[in-house]
C-alpha cells in the first residue's frame, strides 16, 4: 500500500470526512443595508479606520471606493503586506503594545484563528446568513471569499481545458500549464488540498506528469498568462477578472468537477481605536451591498448561503463549490504539503 493511501486513511477514516461540497441555495433578492444611525454618529467621529489587508492592493482599493460611496466620511488607511509578513507584524505590534490596526483582512483563516485572541467579539447583522462552513471563530467572518478557476491566454490556446482532470491530459504538456506552489499560502493549500480529497489521491502524479511550470505567486503566474509564456494555469479568479476587463488576454472558468472557496477570516481587532468605523467597515462588507460589490467588480464568490447575485458563468446547477474542514485545513497542512513537494520535484 502507498504512503500516500496509508496517510489518508489514518487522518481521514472515509469519505465522510472529506470537505464539504455543496451548491449554492436558491438566489434571493438583496436586502438593503441600513446602519443604525448611533453607529454612523460613532464612525464619524473616528473619522477613519486602520485596514491590514493580505488582499490584492487593487482589489481592496477598489473595495474602498465603493464604501465610501456610501461613507465618505470614513477615511480607509489600507496597509497592505503577504499574509506570513502580516501576520508577524500583528503579532510583534500587539506584543509591544503599539498594534495600530483596527480590522484584520486575511486571506489564511488557519493563521487568524491563531491569534483569536487579539480579536474583538463581533458578528454582523447578517451572521445567520452566512455558511457555518466558512467560519472558524465567531470573531472571523469572511469579507471576501475567492475562488479557484481555470484560466488561459485565448491568443495560444484555441481548446481550453474547463474541468481540473482536463489538466492531467497530455495534450497540455510541454509546459504549457504553470500553477502556483503549494507552500505559498492558504488560498493555494485550499486549492492542492480538493485535489487530493475531491479528485483522488492520485491527481497530483497524473497533473505532475504533464511537467507544469512552477510559480511563487498568483501574481506572477497571471503575468505569464497574458505574455504568452503559459497558455493555462489554475487561478483565483479575482486576479482574471480585472485583467480581462482591462482587455488583457486572458479568459477563465469555474470548473465542472469543483471550485474550491476560500474563505477570508476577518475581524475587529480589540485594541482598535476606532471601533465604531472598523464596525460599520465589517457590516458594510459583509452585508448583501458589499458582497455583490466583491461578486460583480472583483469577481469573487461569496460565503452567503443564498447568494444575491451570481458572477457571469457560475451556474450552481453545474458548479459546486468546496470549503474543506478547518480541523483538516490544519491538521493535514504540514504532512500533505511534504508530499506535495516531492510529487512536483519542489524545493523551498
Amino acid at each position: 500500500m502507498s504512503r500516500l493511501s496509508i496517510s489518508r486513511r489514518h487522518v481521514l477514516g472515509s469519505a465522510a470526512a472529506l470537505g464539504a461540497l455543496t451548491a449554492y441555495g436558491p438566489a434571493r433578492a438583496a436586502k438593503p443595508y441600513d446602519p443604525p444611525g448611533a453607529l454612523l454618529e460613532a464612525a464619524k467621529k473616528d473619522g477613519g479606520l486602520v485596514l491590514y489587508t493580505a488582499a490584492f492592493p487593487e482589489v481592496m482599493q477598489d473595495q474602498i471606493a465603493t464604501f465610501n460611496k456610501r461613507f465618505p466620511f470614513v477615511k480607509v488607511n489600507m496597509v497592505r503586506a503577504s499574509g506570513g509578513q502580516l501576520i508577524t507584524r500583528v503579532q510583534s505590534e500587539a506584543a509591544a503594545g503599539k498594534l495600530e490596526a483596527d480590522v484584520l483582512d486575511h486571506s489564511d483563516r488557519g493563521q487568524t484563528k491563531g491569534i483569536e485572541t487579539l480579536f474583538a467579539d463581533y458578528a454582523p447583522p447578517n451572521a445567520d446568513d452566512y455558511m457555518p462552513s466558512a467560519l472558524v471563530s465567531p470573531k472571523l467572518w469572511p469579507t471576501i471569499t475567492p475562488a479557484w478557476s481555470i484560466a488561459w491566454n485565448p491568443e495560444i490556446v484555441k481548446d481550453p481545458p474547463r474541468s481540473w482532470a482536463a489538466l492531467c491530459d497530455p495534450k497540455y504538456g510541454n509546459g504549457q500549464i504553470g500553477q502556483v506552489i503549494g507552500p505559498s499560502g492558504g488560498t493555494t493549500w485550499t486549492r492542492i488540498m480538493f485535489e487530493r480529497q475531491v479528485l483522488g489521491e492520485d491527481y497530483w502524479v497524473r497533473q505532475a506528469a504533464v511537467k507544469p511550470k512552477l510559480f511563487p505567486s498568483g501574481a506572477p503566474l497571471s503575468d505569464a498568462v497574458v505574455r504568452g509564456e503559459i497558455g493555462i494555469a489554475p487561478l483565483i479568479f479575482n486576479i482574471v477578472h480585472p485583467k480581462k476587463q482591462a482587455g488583457a488576454p486572458i479568459d477563465g472558468v469555474y470548473p465542472t468537477d469543483g471550485v474550491p472557496i476560500c474563505p477570508y477570516g476577518s475581524g475587529i481587532l480589540k485594541s482598535g481605536k476606532h471601533q465604531a468605523a472598523a464596525r460599520l467597515w465589517m457590516d458594510w462588507c459583509l452585508s448583501d451591498e458589499g458582497q455583490i460589490e466583491s461578486i460583480r467588480d472583483q469577481g469573487n464568490l461569496t460565503s452567503l448561503k443564498n447568494p444575491p447575485v451570481l458572477p457571469a458563468g457560475f451556474d450552481p446547477a453545474v458548479h459546486k463549490i468546496w470549503t474543506p474542514y478547518f480541523q483538516q485545513f490544519q491538521s493535514l497542512h504540514d504532512a500533505w504539503l511534504e508530499d506535495w513537494n516531492k510529487t512536483y520535484g519542489y524545493r523551498q
